[in-house]
């Protein structure tokens, strides 16, 4: 196999991860941006924030050792928690997008290495945006899963 990064399948198998994961079991999850209509009440974006000055996912790569193949990467996945209450409860949109993320975090805890595609996975920085809408109130936790990996040789 040619050199590849394991970014992609990353994306993939965080989707997958998070899918099946008995605590999302009521949350959509979806893979990159959509082009639905439908408004989501609770969902959770995988390489995809929806932020327009964000890129959806960052890597380094670097040799490791004297042989330099396979090369060494580290990189992050950018994700958001989102829910939206149909009520002005600030408070309890925001403890909601953090339980969503709690989930998603607890899914990376129990299987670290994305059933062996990585050395290891986990939720690094995260941010919370909150905002009043027609729909309601909006609670946004946007949040990183920092990988480390080897590229395919």
């Amino acid at each position: 196999m040619a050199w590849a990064t394991k970014l992609p399948a990353a994306i993939s198998r965080l989707v997958t991860v998070f899918s099946t994961w008995p605590g999302l079991a009521d949350v959509t999850v979806v893979d990159g941006p959509t082009l639905s209509k439908q408004t989501f009440t609770e969902v959770v974006t995988v390489g995809w924030t929806g932020g327009e000055d964000d890129a959806d996912a960052e890597a380094t790569i670097s040799p490791e050792g004297a042989g330099g193949s396979p090369d060494r990467e580290q990189f992050t996945i950018r994700c958001a928690a989102a829910v939206l209450l149909g009520s002005d409860d600030v408070p309890g949109a925001r403890a909601r997008a953090y339980d969503l993320l709690s989930e998603a975090g607890a899914a990376l805890a129990a299987n670290r290495t994305l059933n062996g595609l990585v050395l290891r996975a986990m939720v690094g920085s995260h941010s919370l945006t909150q905002d009043r809408t027609q729909q309601g109130t909006q609670a946004t936790v946007v949040f990183e899963v920092s990988c480390d990996a080897y590229t395919d040789a």
